[in-house]
């Protein structure tokens, strides 16, 4: 059996670390690693970690330098043919592991499953599929699988080889961006269309708060765009979409805000696009709840 790195970022998780872990611990696909980088801590999270007796749990500590730094620190101290990524937040389905390796093939280079919000897995034997390249970067715009890294498996051959680390001047933003430098070098991706990953919005998470760093998603869709616009063309009219929808969110919270310039035509968006736009412009915090609400009810 090969050999599957599971990396674990946490930083003050002693709230849901051990139902995390939990669901880890049983999955039905055994020969694993679970590497644990505690990005610098100040809560119980290390005593409840070193509480559990199994040696393939591997503890890491360092210092608070954020997540894309401890993700780095997880793959650097990776083993195996496959990795993983997992929230410390977050719950798995006992056949997480074993259902996404279940996708690869001699020649596929990374597999992608769905996710929800609620505390409930569902296998429900849905289709598997083939896509390309092109396809997969429409894909990881879509909000059923996104650029995350934690409901997708990568081989580790494919990040080593290449140098593929997370960006650590971005703390957020940071995972599509590595997903999409990953998929340059991918031709074949398969999609799994059961939800196999629990994702927790957890408020207290410093990535959900606004202030003047989360600009750095800003940056993020800025360094997108250079690849969408070499990888899926077509798309990239979408990337600037959403930077300035951003942008007009962050306005309207953060002061002082800075953020990085992209070439953009107004004129190039339809009209649709265009109204959406004027009212994020206007009405950006009224928007956010609306859309908090309607994802909370949908997921």
């Amino acid at each position: 059996m090969d050999l599957v790195t599971i990396i674990l970022p946490v930083y003050n998780g002693e709230k849901y670390i051990e139902r995390c872990i939990d669901s880890i611990l049983k999955q039905t696909y055994s020969n694993f690693i679970l590497i644990v980088v505690d990005d610098g801590s100040n809560d119980k999270t290390r005593s409840i970690v070193m509480n559990y007796d199994d040696n393939r749990i591997k503890f890491v500590h360092t210092k608070h330098f954020g997540v894309s730094n401890a993700r780095n620190i997880g793959i650097e101290k990776s083993k195996g043919k496959y990795i993983t990524f997992v929230d410390a937040d977050d719950e798995v389905s006992n056949d997480f592991i074993e259902s996404l390796l279940n996708n690869f093939g001699k020649s596929v280079d990374i597999a992608m499953c769905q996710f929800t919000k609620k505390n409930k897995m569902y296998t429900n034997n849905k289709e598997t599929i083939f896509i390309n390249q092109k396809e997969a970067y429409k894909y990881i715009l879509d909000r059923k699988y996104g650029g995350y890294v934690w409901n997708k498996m990568f081989l580790r051959d494919i990040i080593i080889n290449n140098k593929i680390f997370f960006s650590t001047k971005l703390n957020m933003g940071e995972d599509t961006l590595f997903t999409a430098t990953y998929l340059k070098y991918s031709k074949n991706i398969k999609i799994d269309f059961n939800k196999k990953y629990y994702y927790r919005k957890n408020e207290d998470q410093i990535t959900n708060k606004y202030d003047g760093s989360t600009t750095s998603v800003l940056f993020s869709w800025v360094a997108l765009k250079k690849i969408y616009e070499k990888k899926c063309p077509e798309k990239v009219l979408e990337i600037k979409y959403r930077y300035l929808k951003k942008k007009y969110e962050f306005e309207k919270i953060v002061k002082d805000l800075n953020p990085p310039k992209m070439d953009i035509d107004y004129e190039e968006f339809g009209f649709i696009q265009k109204v959406k736009l004027k009212l994020y412009k206007h009405f950006s915090k009224l928007i956010i709840c609306i859309k908090r609400i309607i994802w909370n009810i949908q997921f």
